[in-house]
């Protein structure tokens, strides 16, 4: 009876030890990389001066970086604010405390594009997704 729960106890010993080794990884490794694909963001800035810009979701506001006038930039987005949702919204402030503008809220996924165009005189730019 005894060499029975000593048995018992060994195979409980090694089926928890397989499963914490497991625990943290997929059965498919695949299934990760969509979610660690980041989301890029396209700036085009055709305004008349250098616009800083700005990402702000989750009751933050991330600055993404500087912009010229007639040089666009690429960005990516931080992880944390498409962690939970990914609505988000872009705001284009001109350097030096200038003129802003704010795109509408759009909701992006690992993996998504943003374009987000400033235009000449602010009220027409706007941010687009695409997949």
């Amino acid at each position: 009876m005894q060499g029975g729960l000593q048995f018992a106890i060994a195979a409980l010993f090694v089926t928890t030890s397989a499963c914490a080794h497991r625990g943290g990884t997929p059965a498919d490794p695949d299934q990760l990389r969509p979610h660690a694909a980041p989301v890029s963001v396209n700036v085009t800035n055709n305004s008349q001066s250098a616009m800083e810009i700005f990402v702000v979701g989750r009751g933050t506001s991330y600055h993404m970086g500087t912009v010229a006038p007639g040089i666009p930039r690429r960005f990516e987005l931080p992880p944390v604010m498409i962690a939970a949702g990914g609505h988000v919204q872009f705001l284009a402030q001109a350097s030096g405390a200038g003129p802003r503008v704010q795109s509408d809220e759009v909701m992006v996924a690992p993996g998504d594009v943003v374009d987000f165009e400033i235009t000449t005189n602010l009220v027409g730019s706007r941010a687009t997704v695409r997949p």
